[in-house]
């Protein structure tokens, strides 16, 4: 059976860094160029300097889980999405939400998924706290195949917080609900090649269920743990997986961690598409939608924090010298060791 890969699913995510390689050569030449106070391109939600404050203006979507929560009339969920994804973005770096927008283009005007869509936005939106102060909804027959979800977001840093990684910091991972709204590509190609369909309960999974869960909003707790010092860097685990904490890393610190065991969702996609560890962790978050950095003298008061807000989390490991590494063993496959 061939092993399947983000790549062969039609995402090449070496090809994806390069292209933002690209786009952030040319921002940075930009602002320069401009006088602009732009700082942390690159990062979970960059910001500019104006009127006296750091403002940050951030976009993310749902991405082509759309495809799947459209056929099983869960597209509430992207509308959420599309909200959570953006705000646990921003509150990595300290920042609070004053306004939200929009984008929706759709193959066909379906009035049934656009008002579950909004639906969604609108309830998320509420427990954020932010308005949706605009938007744009385009109907793109012959151009598009399927929905797209996006939301871009105004926000206003609280504080300073640099978001970078310490050594000898502890860290800690916080559960996922499941997927939330990355690789579904490489998800899709699984389901629907390899199982058959997704109205289906797979080794006890109920996949129609657990690959329409939404995206866990942990903007309130971001937000406290950054206010109290508990954290000196938060990474939300998306499109990359768990090589998302480079960022934090940057080129001179490495992360040694034991990664818990994820859900059963994550054991069936690796199972029925024989995807490698390696690849997997390069790709889902795995079960730990949140990857924080803690003195090791509060590491104790973050994970009772977070418990008290909701969530599991973990003592990982911790922050060596290094050159930018996740160095992960996985002791729930018998101690086997990947690095992403």
């Amino acid at each position: 059976m061939e092993k399947l890969t983000y790549s062969k699913a039609g995402v090449d995510l070496a090809k994806h860094r390069s292209m933002h390689a690209v786009a952030l050569r040319a921002l940075e030449e930009l602002a320069r160029r401009l006088g602009a106070e732009v700082s942390g391109l690159g990062g979970f939600a960059p910001s500019i300097k104006a009127f006296g404050r750091r403002l940050s203006l951030h976009v993310d979507g749902v991405g082509t889980k759309t495809m799947v929560l459209r056929r099983l009339n869960a597209m509430r969920v992207a509308g959420w999405d599309c909200v959570a994804m953006n705000a646990n973005d921003v509150a990595c770096e300290g920042s609070r939400l004053v306004a939200i927008a929009d984008y929706i283009a759709m193959d066909r005007a379906d009035e049934e998924s656009f008002g579950q869509i909004v639906e969604g936005m609108v309830e998320a939106a509420e427990a954020v706290r932010a308005p949706i102060v605009s938007g744009e909804t385009a109907i793109l027959p012959g151009m598009l195949s399927g929905i797209d979800v996006v939301c871009f977001t105004l926000s206003v840093s609280e504080g300073e917080f640099e978001n970078r990684a310490r050594p000898g910091d502890m860290v800690v991972g916080v559960e996922s609900w499941g997927l939330h709204a990355n690789g579904y590509s490489l998800v899709r190609r699984v389901v629907e090649e390899r199982i058959g369909g997704y109205e289906r309960v797979v080794d006890g999974v109920d996949l129609a269920a657990e690959l329409a869960k939404p995206t866990a909003l942990y903007y309130d707790f971001l937000l406290e743990v950054v206010r109290l010092g508990y954290v000196t860097s938060a990474t939300h685990v998306t499109g990359g997986g768990w090589t998302k904490m480079r960022r934090v890393l940057g080129g001179e610190l490495d992360a040694e961690v034991e990664a818990p065991r994820p859900g059963r969702i994550f054991e069936v996609i690796m199972s029925y598409g024989d995807v490698d560890p390696g690849e997997a962790y390069r790709v889902f978050n795995m079960g730990v939608g949140l990857l924080l950095t803690s003195p090791p003298d509060r590491a104790a008061q973050l994970v009772e924090l977070a418990g008290r807000a909701g969530f599991r989390s973990w003592i990982l490991g911790r922050v060596v010298e290094g050159a930018g590494s996740i160095r992960v063993r996985l002791g729930w496959r018998s101690g086997e060791r990947i690095e992403v």
